[in-house]
């Protein structure tokens, strides 16, 4: 009589083999990926790469445009204005972001928790302006 290691280890492990061509590279996920590639490209990064070919130019009243290099850049850092609109975005960033994440969760808890009066209304209110204009 044979034990229960001796049964499992002779069983076989497939029924059927199957046959994997190592040879040929699978496209199929990538079939998948095209359309938000394609979309991804066009609406991002063309955009973003415009915006950097025209920063090197500079739009004159007579005679259009004119190649001035990285001035513009140069310029830009040297500018007390841009700097001061970038501490208060970052101030603003540092400010906003930790409140605006400790009360979704808290509001998520909240909803959550079961122990709220009114809890269905606030789910309501918060699903109804995702939900109307997908009816209308």
């Amino acid at each position: 009589m044979m034990s229960a290691t001796e049964v499992v280890a002779n069983m076989p492990l497939h029924s059927a083999t199957v046959r994997v061509n190592k040879h040929k590279a699978d496209w199929r996920g990538w079939k998948f990926m095209w359309p938000f590639a394609l979309v991804f490209v066009f609406v991002f990064v063309i955009p973003i790469l415009y915006a950097v070919y025209i920063s090197f130019f500079q739009k004159q009243m007579i005679g259009g445009t004119k190649f001035v290099g990285i001035s513009n850049y140069i310029r830009l850092f040297h500018d007390q204005q841009f700097w001061s609109s970038v501490g208060r975005v970052a101030l603003f960033t540092c400010v906003q972001v930790p409140i605006m994440l400790f009360l979704s969760a808290a509001m998520a808890l909240a909803l959550d928790s079961m122990k709220l009066h009114g809890a269905k209304f606030f789910r309501i209110t918060t699903f109804l302006p995702y939900a109307v204009p997908a009816v209308v």
